[in-house]
């Protein structure tokens, strides 16, 4: 069961300040504040009337990094956590996201002791990806994912001196054996012969990198706010969230979301003690220092994760001096036929669950 929260303003919500929504497009009438590429969680609110068609198509993008350039987007894949079946399928280590470079796994070959990329099929287990390896003449190497009809386009993105390169190593399929041929070929001639084959069983460590970027700061924000506007008595135009609309709309100003060392709940401190259960954990409170909101993404078994502090801003309340409200959204073991992928449910501790601001 999905509970609602509808905009009595009969506008969208970005309408104001000035200079954001123009307000000429008509409302939205359902929005996930938690983006649906995490899936629908039983018990889970939504926002109707609040922002309008071309805001939500905004901020698709913003949610396009979220759930595919990050961290989050690396633990959807592993743990396939499914979102609307309708969307095209990406992957993540090979494709840019807006513009944004593909995250990278890196591992040593457990044999030629040469770092490599990988792609993480689950949470336990990974191949070696289609790639080419270069040795530049300072030492250096340079990892070049193989993307189909791009080979020479992406080397040269790499560098215009890339001709200069040693190939150290190429990693590829057959369909890829003609562009190879003609972009790379006389290296390829010249290339040693070195067995890559991995062993099922061989255990590799490795290492995700992903781009902390302004689109993604901005969806944290997004998430954040709209996460407290179905929570909350709050309209969402009160005028302290003023400069963090500007900043979700514009990324104007500075960032209002940063990585913190707070303490959500006792259960993901301290470091040896995990949930049993993958989960999202989203709390916000006002007092006198402010309005925030706290977020955990994917805290699970064998992960705890960074906590993400959004400010979003003054205490807006004209009556309660401080109150505080946090939920947990946590994935069932087995697949569901109802269509969702677990429950949200309200945590039922106090507010001295959460950190000192």
């Amino acid at each position: 069961m999905l509970m609602d929260k509808r905009n009595r303003e009969n506008r969208c919500l970005y309408t104001s300040p000035a200079g954001l929504c123009p307000g000429t497009s008509p409302l939205h009438p359902k929005e996930h504040y938690l983006p649906a590429g995490l899936g629908n969680f039983e018990g889970d609110v939504r926002l109707r009337d609040f922002i309008c068609y071309d805001c939500q198509k905004r901020f698709a993008q913003l949610e396009e990094v979220f759930l595919r350039n990050s961290t989050e987007a690396f633990f959807r894949k592993i743990l396939g956590v499914q979102g609307r079946k309708n969307n095209n399928p990406k992957n993540i280590f090979v494709e840019p996201t807006l513009g944004l470079p593909p995250l990278t796994v890196k591992a040593m070959h457990p044999s030629l002791q040469q770092e490599f990329l990988w792609e993480m099929n689950s949470d336990t287990e990974a191949y070696l990806m289609h790639q080419l390896l270069f040795r530049k003449p300072d030492g250096t190497f340079v990892h070049v994912p193989i993307r189909s009809g791009l080979i020479e386009k992406k080397l040269e993105e790499q560098s215009p001196t890339w001709r200069e390169w040693q190939l150290v190593a190429c990693i590829a399929g057959e369909k890829d054996e003609e562009e190879l041929q003609n972009v790379v070929g006389d290296a390829l001639k010249q290339m040693p012969d070195s067995p890559l084959d991995v062993a099922e069983s061989q255990q590799i460590e490795g290492q995700m990198n992903a781009m902390i970027s302004l689109p993604y700061i901005r969806a944290i924000a997004k998430i954040a706010f709209h996460y407290v506007l179905a929570m909350f008595q709050f309209s969402g135009f009160e005028d302290e969230f003023d400069d963090l609309k500007r900043f979700i709309y514009h990324g104007a100003g500075e960032p209002l979301a940063k990585i913190v060392d707070d303490v959500i709940l006792p259960e993901v401190e301290p470091d040896h003690v995990r949930l049993k259960q993958w989960s999202h954990i989203l709390t916000a409170e006002f007092n006198q220092d402010g309005f925030f909101a706290r977020m955990l993404f994917f805290a699970g078994p064998r992960l705890k994760p960074f906590t993400w502090r959004v400010r979003l801003g003054a205490n807006p309340s004209r009556i309660l001096p401080q109150r505080s409200i946090g939920w947990r959204y946590t994935y069932s073991d087995e697949p569901s036929t109802s269509g969702y992928v677990g429950k949200a449910a309200e945590l039922q501790q106090g507010p001295m669950i959460f950190a000192k601001l």
